[in-house]
């Protein structure tokens, strides 16, 4: 099966989920069950940001040259439903911040839950900010909690479903390509 293939019919396990889901009302301060507020400490706020955030190295924690992206940051999106005629289906197409806009193609270094994609050879994965119960295909969060993760050559490909894992690479914002996520962490490599 060709990864186009795959894609497609992934996007349209996206959509249905979309449809078959309702979006979980916000949780309580201090509650989360999931890693949105990773890398920031429990108690303190992510930074508010600004157009030129990356290149303002204090706006941000760094490490080894990586800025530690929160899926906090990756939630300042909005969405709004058009009709694809690739797709023949409406499909939510992200507004993305001017926050989330400095950030494309910076380095970036984010923890998440692994969803295996099925064929463990397969040169992506999927990161959700939720365990897979609570994830935008079948908990109801949406789709600014997912992100592709296309690895580099040599990287593992064999996780496990809700692996807790580190990536880092460069991050891509998507608006149109129904073949990937609005989200795309490339170049990407596990971090031990």
């Amino acid at each position: 099966m060709s990864l186009k293939k795959l894609d497609n019919q992934f996007l349209l396990l996206l959509l249905l989920g979309l449809f078959a889901c309702s979006r979980p009302e916000p949780e309580e301060a201090g509650h989360s069950r999931s890693l949105d507020a990773w890398p920031v400490p429990e108690g303190e706020e992510v930074p508010k940001a600004t157009a030129k955030t990356p290149k303002d190295s204090t706006a941000y924690e760094w490490e080894n040259g990586y800025l530690l992206l929160s899926w906090k940051t990756l939630a300042q999106v909005t969405f709004e439903w058009e009709f694809s005629g690739e797709l023949e289906a409406e499909v939510p197409v992200p507004n993305f911040s001017k926050t989330v806009q400095a950030l494309e193609g910076q380095p970036v270094q984010i923890k998440g839950y692994v969803i295996p994609m099925g064929d463990p050879d397969a040169p992506f994965t999927i990161l959700s900010a939720n365990p897979y119960k609570q994830c935008f295909f079948c908990g109801g969060a949406g789709p600014e909690t997912v992100m592709d993760v296309l690895l580099k050559e040599g990287e593992k490909r064999h996780f496990d479903m809700d692996e807790t894992t580190v990536f880092r690479g460069r991050l891509r914002l998507n608006r149109d390509d129904f073949d990937y996520l609005n989200y795309i962490l490339e170049d990407a490599e596990v971090v031990d």
